[in-house]
């Protein structure tokens, strides 16, 4: 009797389990394949991933020895690669586009790290953080793009000197 009901306990518990597991699987699987494309990104400017973050739908990377930054995302099927060489980039600004609502409320439609290019005629150069049409919701993209602005802005101030 002891030996059926630890059977059932057993089973049950594998069974509640088992979603865990397979997401887990699952996003260790999409991240890897995100650090793959940043790395085939970096490896054909002859660059070296050496400081990095994969977050969800999008993955940043940078070469903090010949200043390069590698931005991917993906949006469905398509997989979008970009990249900076910061000897040309002037300064980096965080672009939070929204809607703000009659109690002062801002609602963010996008966030976006704009590399301004020190050249007047060449585009500047525009990393997308997080977009709501394609995200419902923000999860950490304010906490990732602060992050990556100071540190590329420490990168563009090593390159002053």
């Amino acid at each position: 009797m002891e030996l059926g009901i630890a059977a059932i306990g057993i089973a049950s518990v594998a069974l509640c389990a088992m979603p865990f597991v397979i997401t887990n699987r699952s996003r260790k699987r999409k991240e890897k394949q995100m650090m793959a494309s940043l790395t085939e990104v970096a490896s054909k400017h002859n660059c070296q991933i050496t400081e990095y973050e994969i977050f969800g739908h999008y993955g940043i990377g940078v070469d903090t020895q010949k200043k390069f930054v590698f931005f991917i995302s993906k949006s469905g099927e398509v997989l979008n690669q970009q990249y900076a060489n910061l000897a040309t980039i002037k300064t980096c600004e965080i672009t939070n586009i929204g809607k703000s609502y009659a109690k002062k409320e801002k609602i963010t439609a996008r966030l976006l790290l704009t590399l301004f290019s020190k050249k007047i005629n060449e585009p500047d150069t525009v990393f997308e953080f997080y977009d709501a049409e394609i995200n419902f919701q923000l999860s950490g993209e304010f906490q990732s793009i602060e992050k990556w602005n100071k540190t590329i802005k420490n990168l563009l101030k090593s390159n002053k000197v």
